[in-house]
């Protein structure tokens, strides 16, 4: 944790060290710089600095390295002109006469080299630099792999563990026996006298901000019952952070007023130098468990995980781990103990760390077993790569629970030791990542106001991708990678490549993305809070309301774009001959998908098809459900789902049968049988149709005699319904009243007769 902090201030301030050096890039002082070169080559060839010297001299010599690196393009403007102003001039003449122009070509050139000496002497200067900083990183790589493959004598000899224990003990409680045999002085006494009102602030402040930090937790109790379940996951962990927050506070304020008081001794001061630290690493131990296993929403909320995998007590032995590490480190060192004691100490933590990834791996694999049961209970619970981490985890853990401690048994103590610690930090970190990943999608799905706690959407995808790659310099910095060296492998990839003209960096992407993603993000609240919330106050009609909604997401995305485009200063005139010449291939390729596409516009512009109208088009009805960039989907009446190319519904012939309104005409053929009063069938069907409720009043249904069928008198019912949605069920509704009226009326309704003449019928004997 340590590391990653320091990390991070490095990170917001790469060049600190540099700040207060102010060089005109026109007069750079090279005597100084020769200065430093000389001693950076000294200390190379002797080879004995200290590794905090060579990072002292590597952060001077790169500081150095950028003010070379700036000063390479010095007097570029005044370059392009001048060489522009002698290309233009006529060229030498070629029959051996005199130049007429040869003063001006001569001060020209004179003025070219003048002018590019400068940028030439910083080049020379930037790869001396360079090639330096490359042997001071190869020196400090190799320092440290040594360290990691030094060898001792095995901790594992009987002989060597009384006195090993001994040492241990009384290194490790040297701070309490230190304390114990202080002597207060009357100096001593005067000093805590004049502190006294200080001390009992700082404690009172103290106790007071540790009670805070517990009433903001309790507090979580009241907003449950109230806020739902989504939002109630965004609110807790910030307060959870605010509890964090006031209790270590607290510990920082009882450090302080121990130091005040003056009773502490050298090993006591050293030790409360670091108590702030632990009490960070042990409170956010026992902070992680309660985000993973104990909210209302996320992946591992959804597992019914015993107690055995939810405790605390994992996370907090692992946190006394890395305390144990660092006391050996700090504490060891500090007191006369040899090396075969600190060798046994590395290895009782080593083992006792073992213990605790060992009910870690338990957990683990509770969780993996979790899973594959809930996929064979619910096939609609997908394996993500997230649902897919915790084996890997498990399989990680397990190889590093029995190599730390055979590493160490053997001699290779600092390999064990820094393995174990690697893999507790990046277990940690790890759980971090997915718990901010777990609050942003939430966060994302709240402004949103998303239905469905749907996180395999693309926008959260994007955001945990984003979220592992911040995390990746971190866990570099864990697993040994120096802060210096992952600065300069950015400071590489940020020098990005040339694409014809135009330069890309990774800031340069990362800010278009950024800034497009941010415009994404805006249009789609802005398309929610239409659909929401400002739309359904209108009088449109639901197809007009898609499409202004799909207007401004095409709009947005499109300014979007224009806007990330001119902000990060990408100039694409380069690319227009290129695009140009790609652009009638793709016309010709994607022809079909550019039409279906320009269709769709035309269906959001014009509406002659919208949202929730019943069409017919190409043999298919139904009503549409959506109209997207590339087709429409229709909804049959069987409940299938019919995809239809835009440009059939504006090129081809489409029936609309609710356009604009739903009232529409409902035609019922009726025959009866030759011979029944036409006046009478006609009076009988009219005042069915009359009676029915949803059938217009005006105008009014009529009854049409349609001639003579074959077996039949034709007749049909004509009328106008308010909603044609209901035609079918009215149809079936007014054959049932005429079936049952005919019979009253005993109205014959004929069927198809024929008579069969079979000609020679003696044949058949």
């Amino acid at each position: 944790m340590r590391f990653i902090l320091v990390f991070i201030l490095l990170t917001l301030t790469p060049n600190f060290a540099f700040s207060n050096l102010e060089i005109d890039h026109s007069v750079i002082p090279y005597e100084n710089w020769a200065s430093t070169v000389t001693r950076a080559e000294s200390v190379l060839s002797a080879g004995r600095a200290s590794e905090k010297s060579l990072e002292i001299l590597r952060d001077e010599v790169r500081n150095w390295r950028s003010v070379f690196k700036t000063s390479i393009g010095v007097n570029s403007d005044r370059i392009s002109l001048i060489q522009t102003q002698f290309n233009a001039l006529p060229p030498v003449p070629d029959d051996g006469s005199e130049d007429p122009l040869k003063v001006r070509r001569n001060k020209l050139k004179n003025l070219l080299n003048e002018l590019k000496m400068p940028g030439l002497k910083a080049n020379d200067a930037f790869i001396q630099a360079d090639t330096l900083i490359n042997e001071i990183d190869l020196l400090l790589r190799a320092r440290q792999t040594d360290a990691l493959l030094t060898i001792v004598e095995s901790p594992l000899r009987p002989s060597i563990w009384a006195q090993a224990i001994s040492q241990s003990f009384n290194a490790l409680f040297a701070p309490i026996s230190e304390f114990s045999s202080i002597e207060i002085s009357d100096a001593q006494k005067t000093n805590f006298k004049i502190q006294a009102v200080s001390i009992f602030a700082l404690v009172f402040g103290a106790i007071t901000s540790w009670i805070v930090g517990l009433k903001v937790m309790s507090s979580l109790d009241s907003i449950t019952n109230k806020t739902p379940a989504k939002r109630f996951g965004v609110i807790k962990l910030p307060i959870s952070l605010l509890e964090f927050l006031f209790k270590f506070f607290s510990i920082i304020l009882i450090v302080r007023a121990l130091h005040l008081s003056g009773m502490v001794g050298l090993k006591g001061s050293l030790f409360l130098d670091q108590l702030p630290y632990f009490g960070a690493l042990l409170l956010f131990a026992l902070w992680l468990p309660k985000q993973l296993f104990n909210g209302n929403v996320g992946f591992l909320s959804s597992l019914n995980l015993s107690n055995k995998a939810t405790t605390s007590s994992n996370f907090a032995g692992a946190a006394v781990v890395l305390i144990f590490f660092d006391l050996t480190a700090t504490g060891l060192a500090q007191t006369s103990i040899n090396q075969d004691s600190y060798s046994f100490a590395i290895l009782i933590i080593t083992i006792l760390a073992g213990f605790v990834l060992w009910r870690v791996c338990n957990s683990i694999k509770e969780i993996e077993n979790l899973i594959s049961q809930k996929q064979k209970d619910d096939e609609q619970f997908s394996i993500s790569f997230l649902r897919r981490l915790p084996n890997l985890i498990y399989r990680l853990l397990l190889i590093s629970i029995f190599l730390a401690p055979i590493l160490v048994s053997v001699g290779y103590v600092n390999a064990g030791q820094e393995l174990t610690k690697s893999i507790i930090l990046s277990l940690g970190l790890l759980l971090t990542v997915i718990i901010i990943q777990d609050y942003v999608i939430d966060l994302y799905l709240m402004v949103l106001r998303e239905e469905k706690d749907n996180r395999d959407q693309l926008v959260p995808i994007l955001l945990s991708f984003v979220l592992l790659l911040i995390s990746l310099p971190f866990f570099a910095v864990i697993w040994g990678i120096r802060q210096q060296e992952l600065f300069e492998i950015w400071s590489n990839f940020q020098s990005g490549f040339e694409l014809g003209t135009i330069k890309l960096s990774p800031g340069l992407i990362l800010g278009f993305l950024i800034i497009f993603t941010i415009g994404y993000m805006v249009t789609r609240f802005v398309q929610s809070a239409l659909q929401s919330t400002i739309l359904p106050r209108t009088s449109m009609d639901s197809g007009a309301q898609t499409a202004i909604i799909s207007g401004v997401g095409y709009v947005g995305i499109f300014l979007a774009a224009i806007v990330a485009f001119s902000t990060t200063g990408l100039d694409l005139s380069s690319l227009a001959i290129v695009a140009g010449a790609l652009s009638v291939g793709i016309g010709f390729g994607l022809q079909n998908i550019v039409s279906n596409f320009v269709s769709g516009i035309i269906l959001l512009i014009e509406r002659p098809v919208s949202v929730g109208d019943w069409i017919e088009v190409s043999g298919k009805m139904g009503y549409v459900r959506d109209i997207s960039v590339r087709s429409t989907r229709i909804e049959t009446f069987d409940r299938s789902d019919v995809i239809i190319p835009n440009a059939d519904l504006v090129s081809g012939v489409v029936t609309n049968y609710t356009r604009g309104n739903t009232v529409g005409r409902l035609i019922i053929p009726v025959g009866v049988a030759y011979g029944t009063d036409t006046k009478v069938v006609e009076a009988i069907l009219k005042e069915i149709a009359e009676a029915h409720p949803k059938i217009l009043k005006d105008p009014g249904p009529s009854v049409v005699f349609q001639g003579f069928g074959s077996d039949s008198l034709d007749f049909e019912i004509r009328a106008i319904l308010g909603d044609v949605n209901w035609m079918l069920s009215i149809k079936s509704e007014i054959n049932h009243q005429i079936a049952e009226r005919f019979a009253k009326e005993a109205i014959e309704i004929p069927f198809a007769q024929r008579d069969i003449w079979i000609k020679n019928p003696e044949s058949l004997k």
